[in-house]
């Protein structure tokens, strides 16, 4: 026993000897620590004023980290007047507060409190293109007492701040010295972000990374947490079912294992009135449930909660999901696109981009997020964001550039906004197939189905094969690339749980379908031995459910989150067949054999051998109500157009049939047309 108390202390002699050797006090371990003072910054009087802390004999005041003054501590309120500080070469004073005390360690810094000498007028710009190309250019964003400073940057003669918030949107502002007060345009309640920047050699602004201030400071620990979400600044403490929603769906597209959060009082108080009851905290986890079910999600998870009783308002969320972050299989196609369709931008004779093109929408935005993974990606774009990149070896950065790479081939900058959303629904379309094989596994293969890329961005971009979360996320990035605004929906249809897009063109949201718009046919549909064999299991372009309206689909696709798209109101049709041209000339609605013989014609003269159009109800019977005639009419037409277009011996194959409106006041019916058993005269020679 003598000898371990012996070990023993020799140890702690070492330990001891050790420290001293270092310099360390020993003295100060033993002190107790005094409290930081919290100061209150008085503009108009240019004073610092504090309430008297326990012990502490005096209070060391610094100015911009030098110390500038010593007070003796006095009982109440204790007043430091920093007027005679104020000179013409410094503009911004940063103070801070320790207090010190015999027998006691100094305390922490207080609070710091910025002062202006010079508030000058800011001056609103717009118009003004912005580049994030050097994001470090400008550092040491910092908030106090309202005032955002930065470092100065040498031969900069003014400054551009970007002030974002939910209720202002985004503001740039101008001025000449590295500090900005922005207390007239901050309410309650408000989160900020703030960007700043200098002009370059490109009459570009240069903005900085950013800089997040929350004026509501209820629940520090949470209010401090910001995230963005579908355009709006979000904090961690929930005041109202529908910020649980976006947090919740915020975690799915992050893949997030847990979130904490704080809910108010007055949003816990409602849901237990509701729930009826606290026990087993069904209040809370009935509303965890219903913001899961908010945006239905292509990410299969389970959650669970952990709730201190003692603590009743802090929740923290867990989430468990099947598969990685990315995408980890792939299937094979079963059917192939028809070769024969020529998708819009191949139609058309415009000056295409070349491959160093790089003036993408998605590159100048205010908001700046960082990715990873393509859910991260598409979300991001989507919600007006520029996307930032940790590797360039992400997922993210790779699809991205994929997608510049398409955007590169398909568009071109004399093309209207129309013509654009034409493009790239084209480019989908035409490029990936329906995933046919993953679709027809058995019930019992759930939850795996979300491992493979067909969900994905990869789905399009690399295999050529996805669903209808592949299709709708891939069209909201290259739309939101673009400029165009777009979002996905996600909802149920009868087959399931589906996703699909809404857009703005020409200043109207209009609903498109990529995954609903398919036409297709079947191994085996038409009888081997003959050309029309070849175009078994094939995909055919389609616009049947492309820029339409919310009254179209109201008794097919309904939303999980009816607020979210009400919020962009699909009114009217834009009518594809009625207000498309094959030739600048000429709609897709055949109402006569004269129309007919001039759309096979055009056919032949372009080598374009596959189309779709609508057949009027004036020229061909209503399908659903006289199919008999329908058909006559239709093989009689077809024969009588092949006669007088000079290719009596070739045939029209019909594919698929939708009847629907396709005018303003017109009914129709849908078909893929193609042309085949065509005599050599017009298939030796490439269309140019």
């Amino acid at each position: 026993m003598k000898k371990k108390i012996l070990t023993l202390c020799s140890l702690i002699l070492i330990i001891f000897t050790s420290f001293a050797l270092s310099g360390c006090d020993f003295g100060n371990w033993f002190k107790p620590d005094l409290k930081a003072p919290t100061i209150v910054l008085n503009k108009t009087e240019k004073t610092l004023s504090w309430q008297y802390v326990s012990h502490a004999e005096k209070f060391e005041v610094y100015c911009n980290n030098e110390l500038s003054n010593t007070l003796v501590s006095v009982a109440g309120t204790n007043t430091y007047s920093f007027e005679n500080l104020i000179n013409d070469e410094t503009t911004v004073y940063n103070f801070y507060v320790v207090a010190t005390g015999e027998g006691y360690n100094n305390s922490d810094k207080s609070n710091v409190v910025t002062y202006l000498s010079s508030d000058e007028e800011h001056n609103i710009v717009s118009g003004m293109e912005i580049s994030n190309s050097n994001l470090n250019l400008i550092s040491n964003l910092s908030v106090n007492s309202n005032i955002l400073t930065w470092n100065k940057v040498d031969g900069a003669s003014n400054y551009y701040v970007l002030m974002y918030s939910n209720s202002l949107g985004e503001n740039i502002f101008e001025t000449t010295q590295n500090a900005f007060n922005f207390e007239e345009y901050v309410s309650a309640d408000e989160i900020i972000m703030f960007r700043v920047g200098i002009k370059n050699d490109d009459n570009e602004i240069a903005l900085s990374l950013p800089k997040y201030y929350n004026s509501n400071n209820l629940e520090p620990t949470y209010n401090k947490n910001i995230y963005y979400f579908h355009g709006e600044l979000n904090d961690y403490y929930i005041t109202n079912q529908e910020e649980l929603n976006h947090i919740v769906y915020y975690a799915f597209i992050y893949k997030l294992d847990s979130v904490d959060v704080c809910l108010s009082q007055d949003y816990l108080n409602e849901l237990i009135l509701n729930a009826g009851t606290t026990q087993n905290y069904k209040h809370l986890t009935s509303a965890v449930q219903t913001a899961c079910a908010s945006f239905t999600e292509s990410c299969y998870y389970d959650t669970s909660l952990n709730v201190l009783d003692s603590k009743p308002r802090e929740v923290e969320i867990t989430f468990s999901y099947v598969g990685s972050k990315t995408p980890e299989n792939t299937t094979n196609a079963v059917r192939t696109q028809n070769e024969l369709d020529t998708p819009y931008y191949e139609k058309v004779n415009y000056e295409k981009r070349d491959a160093s093109y790089n003036d993408f929408a998605s590159d100048k935005q205010l908001i700046l997020e960082y990715v990873e993974t393509s859910e991260q990606l598409y979300h991001t774009v989507e919600s007006g964001a520029t996307p930032i990149f940790k590797s360039e070896n992400s997922d993210a950065y790779i699809l991205y550039n994929q997608a510049k790479d398409v955007l590169r081939e398909i568009i071109s900058d004399e093309m209207t906004e129309y013509e654009k959303v034409l493009s790239i629904f084209d480019y989908i379309c035409y490029n990936t197939v329906y995933d046919d094989e993953l679709v027809s596994m058995p019930d019992d293969s759930e939850p795996v189905f979300i491992t493979y890329g067909s969900f994905f961005l990869e789905g399009v971009f690399e295999d050529g094969i996805a669903v209808c979360d592949g299709f709708s996320k891939s069209f909201s990035l290259l739309c939101n690339m673009e400029g165009i605004d777009a979002v996905r929906i996600t909802g149920t249809v009868s087959g399931g749980l589906h996703a699909w897009n809404k857009v703005k063109v020409y200043g109207n949201w209009y609903v498109v379908d990529i995954t609903w718009t398919v036409t297709q046919t079947n191994d085996g549909d038409f009888t081997t031995g003959g050309e029309a064999a070849n175009f078994n299991s094939k995909e055919f372009l389609s616009y049947k459910y492309f820029l339409v309206s919310d009254s179209f689909i109201s008794n097919t696709h309904y939303p999980a989150n009816a607020e979210y798209s009400n919020s962009f109101p699909a009114v009217n049709d834009y009518y594809y067949y009625s207000n498309a041209t094959y030739d600048g000339v000429n709609n897709y609605i055949i109402s006569s054999d004269e129309e007919f013989e001039n759309l096979v014609n055009y056919m032949l003269e372009n080598k374009q051998f596959s189309v779709e159009v609508a057949f009027s109800s004036d020229y061909f019977a209503n399908p659903t109500l006289n199919p008999t005639l329908h058909n006559s009419q239709s093989s009689a037409a077809s024969k009588r157009v092949k006669t007088a277009c000079g290719i009596p011996n070739a045939n029209i194959l019909f594919v698929g049939c939708t009847y629907k409106a396709v005018g303003q006041n017109e009914m129709g019916s849908i078909y893929s047309l193609t042309l085949i058993n065509l005599p050599d005269i017009f298939t030796n020679e490439v269309a140019a």
